[in-house]
């Protein structure tokens, strides 16, 4: 009997081992519990609905739980539901006889959801303001998860819980009303850490990727950090006017990688800024209206192109941005290297580039650099919100160097103040050119061996405006200068000059110079501002290097020359008067002598030429336009007088009269009385006059000449005062 009982017991005993092996190995299938884990499921989140297949239990007997499994389960919430490939829990038993709640996890793998339905769901298990915002701003998006959440005796999700998965095509509508378009990447996220992987986006048509993005919780505070790349792509100019507030810059392609972080606090605030980029911009055009620009880079066509810069930029606070490349100013490439820094209020620029092919001008200083001379410019300058601060700019061209040290400007571009200009260079006409400007305590020094004044002069003398440029703004300057030798051109120079000049706002208030010849021949020049007038005077033993100035008369020798002028509202009214003098190769009074057969005077002219006694042109300067009010001339000779005007040196028409000295003569010795005081009894036989136009280029004059037989009452009267004056 004991035997029996014993039998029985070990046969149940393998029996029970078997059923637990087989229930702990293989598991039942079962839909007896589905019922009861829907309603505790639905007790705990009310607005889920839990439909479950049958349900495979597995028994882990030494935990005392029960693992159960199913396949495509479905998650109700409200009218959206949700597809799931896998659900897992396991069950504790004791709680099941306790009449507790028994789910100690919860392990799922979904399908491709809509995301705002998981979203919903999300929700409903613990809603949190992120959640209710995402849920707001998204729109489409198919969202993978896998998970694991684990659930205390109490029912409520422990902190240690995990899910992964990917996300697919998300658009996002930011505050703004602009869109976050195609959002895919992969995640994993934990109770304080999430981390994206295989990130990409589309913002405003810029495709952006990423390898991965770290977002970790600390307190309420979001500290985001990752990398960011954009492959080659190009920016709408409405990008670039709307986000830089650049709106002249355009045209821009680029690729860039990128590594960044940042917090983000309440309200979605975000602080702690930081991104370090390598930026390849292979293309960005940037337009610049400005008429300085143009005086100093004669091909320079409004637009600044760069091209296939590598560039560097960090920002922590600060901006840096360094790199280089290529830069076109004048249609030519040339190669740029720089340094910036910004920060709130100040901006310090570095730059080097290349001027080997951009032609280079500095009209005062006569200097011209043409597209097959190599060149170089360095500027290093600070810009705040009073001033630009250029601390050096050197310009160099083979043997050609310009120096600028501790230079202010004006936001404006009105110069301040300086401390030294040291300019060595040849100008246009082959001068060596030796100049500094040095800053002392109450004035300036204008000092060297050697300068050229021909474009001074000549800007002086013609009332030139189309050249001018503001310079000095505030309290007045004084400038003191010595040199040794000027070239007034190629062919004349002056020694010893001296003087001072003062400058206020921008205009000469005062200048006093004088100078001399080799020969001693003296040469002075003074202007005054009084009452808003501007009043110059200029003196000179030997006339011929300031006559060329103008376009209009050559073959000039010999002479002494005196000029006036008084400029009230940018309109000069000048009176030039030069004696003493002949002219000789002269095409048009050539052509106009011949034209009017008077073949002697015009041998003369093209011989020895033809002497005057006196010479006196009344003009008036505005802008670009000088207008002649009367030119006369008398000599032994011929006596000329005309009117006209000159535009830009672009245009000469002048219209005249011409008369030789034994017509005049003839004439004036008719007069009763008079006559034979002023020229006495024997005239000689007279010829007619002639009247003429000279209208065109200065370089390419065109005459034509008609005779006359009487002479205009305003010819005579100048004819008369000026005999008079000589026999007097």
């Amino acid at each position: 009997m004991i035997k029996k009982t014993f039998l029985f017991l070990g046969s149940l005993f393998i029996i029970l081992i078997l059923v637990l092996v087989y229930l702990s190995t293989f598991g039942v299938e079962t839909d007896k519990f589905n019922k009861r884990i829907s309603e505790k499921v639905k007790a705990t989140f009310p607005e889920l609905d839990l439909k479950l297949d049958k349900l495979k239990l597995i028994l882990d007997p030494f935990n005392f739980k029960i693992n159960v499994v199913t396949h495509n389960p479905q998650i109700k919430i409200k009218s959206k539901s949700l597809k799931l490939k896998k659900v897992s829990s396991n069950y504790n038993i004791i709680s099941f006889f306790k009449k507790k709640f028994g789910i100690r996890n919860l392990i799922f793998e979904t399908e491709y959801n809509n995301l705002n339905d998981v979203l919903k769901l999300a929700r409903s298990i613990k809603d949190s303001p992120q959640l209710l915002i995402l849920d707001k701003m998204s729109n489409n998006g198919k969202l993978y998860v896998n998970a694991e959440i684990n659930i205390n005796e109490n029912g409520q999700i422990k902190e240690n819980y995990q899910i992964s998965g990917e996300l697919k095509n998300l658009s996002i509508k930011l505050l703004n009303n602009e869109n976050i378009d195609d959002i895919s990447f992969k995640f994993n996220h934990s109770k304080d850490k999430s981390n994206l992987t295989d990130v990409s986006f589309k913002f405003q048509d810029l495709s952006i990727l990423s390898n991965e993005i770290e977002i970790k919780k600390n307190k309420k505070v979001y500290a985001v950090k990752g990398d960011i790349n954009s492959p080659l792509s190009e920016i709408d100019d409405k990008i670039t006017q709307k986000y830089l507030n650049i709106p002249s810059l355009k045209n821009i392609i680029f690729a860039s990688n990128s590594n960044f972080s940042f917090d983000i606090g309440k309200r979605f605030k975000f602080k702690n800024f930081y991104i370090k980029s390598n930026i390849n911009l292979k293309n960005a055009i940037y337009s610049l209206n400005n008429k300085n620009l143009e005086k100093f880079i004669p091909k320079f066509k409004n637009t600044i192109q760069i091209q296939n810069n590598q560039i560097n930029l960090e920002y922590k606070n600060n901006l840096t941005i360094s790199g280089g490349g290529d830069l076109s100013i004048s249609k030519e490439k040339e190669i740029i290297k720089y340094n910036i820094k910004k920060s709130k209020n100040d901006f310090e620029v570095n730059f080097n580039v290349s001027l080997n092919k951009t032609p280079i001008k500095f009209y005062l200083l006569n200097f011209y650099k043409d597209e097959k001379s190599n060149g170089k410019l360095s500027v290093n300058f600070k810009k705040n919100n009073d001033k630009i601060s250029l601390d050096n700019l050197s310009f160099i061209s083979n043997n050609d160097k310009f120096f600028i040290k501790k230079l202010d400007l004006s936001n404006e571009y009105n110069l301040i103040d300086f401390a030294k200009l040291k300019f060595n260079y040849k100008d246009k006409n082959k001068i060596k050119n030796d100049l500094v400007i040095t800053r002392k305590k109450n004035h300036y020094l204008i000092e060297g061996n050697n300068f050229s004044l021909s474009n001074i002069i000549e800007n002086i003398l013609t009332g030139s405006n189309s050249n001018k440029t503001k310079l000095f703004r505030n309290k007045p300057r004084n400038f003191k200068i010595k040199f040794n030798e000027n070239n007034i051109d190629k062919d004349h120079i002056i020694y010893d000059l001296q003087g001072e000049i003062t400058v206020n706002k921008s205009e000469i208030d005062k200048l006093n110079l004088k100078s001399k010849f080799y020969d001693g021949k003296e040469i002075f020049l003074s202007i005054s501002n009084k009452d808003n007038q501007k009043i110059t005077t200029f003196y000179s033993d030997l006339a011929k290097p300031f006559v060329k100035k103008f376009k209009f008369i050559k073959g000039f020798e010999e002479g002494k020359i005196n000029y006036s002028s008084k400029k009230i509202n940018n309109i000069s009214n000048s009176y030039l008067n030069i004696y003493d003098f002949k002219l000789k190769q002269l095409p048009a009074l050539t052509k106009l002598l011949t034209l009017a057969s008077l073949q002697g005077i015009s041998d003369i002219l093209t011989g020895e030429g033809v002497r005057f006694d006196e010479f006196e042109m009344i003009f008036s300067n505005e802008n670009k336009l000088m207008k002649i009010d009367e030119i006369y001339s008398i000599g032994p000779a011929i006596s000329i007088m005309m009117d006209g005007y000159i535009q830009n040196d672009e245009l000469v028409s002048l219209k005249g009269t011409l008369v030789p000295a034994t017509t005049i003569n003839k004439f004036v010795s008719s007069i009763p009385i008079l006559g034979e005081i002023l020229v006495g009894k024997k005239t000689g036989e007279g010829v007619f006059g002639v009247s003429f136009k000279i209208k065109g280029h200065p370089d390419n004059l065109k005459t034509t000449v008609n005779p006359i037989k009487t002479l205009t009452p305003r010819f005579i009267t100048r004819t008369l005062e000026k005999i008079k004056k000589t026999n007097q």
